[in-house]
């Protein structure tokens, strides 16, 4: 899971659902680092407290049936950028 402070704005009207919005990298002490466009946030990691479960609905075609739900996936941490944006400049992308 990601946490940005602020919001996170396209030039076009589409959504970001299932979009590429940036790249993340983590630097050499597990600090994540996030680079979108021409800007680089840096974040840490941080535990739950308790733990998110991401279910999935099945049989969901079939209303006379019982429903089911799988667990597709447990986070347990989390990335949290808290600073402003910083604007990349040639010579700080060959120190990542």
């Amino acid at each position: 899971m990601i946490e940005f402070q602020g919001d996170l704005e396209t030039k076009s009207e589409e959504a970001l659902g299932n979009k590429v919005i940036g790249d993340l990298h983590f630097n050499h002490e597990g600090n994540p680092i996030m680079i979108i466009g021409h800007h680089i946030l840096h974040g840490k990691v941080q535990e739950l407290e308790k733990p998110l479960v991401v279910i999935t609905k099945e049989n969901d075609d079939e209303p006379d049936e019982n429903v089911k739900y799988s667990v597709t996936a447990v986070i347990s941490k989390k990335l949290i950028f808290k600073t402003r944006p910083k604007p990349i400049v040639g010579e700080m992308i060959k120190k990542l």
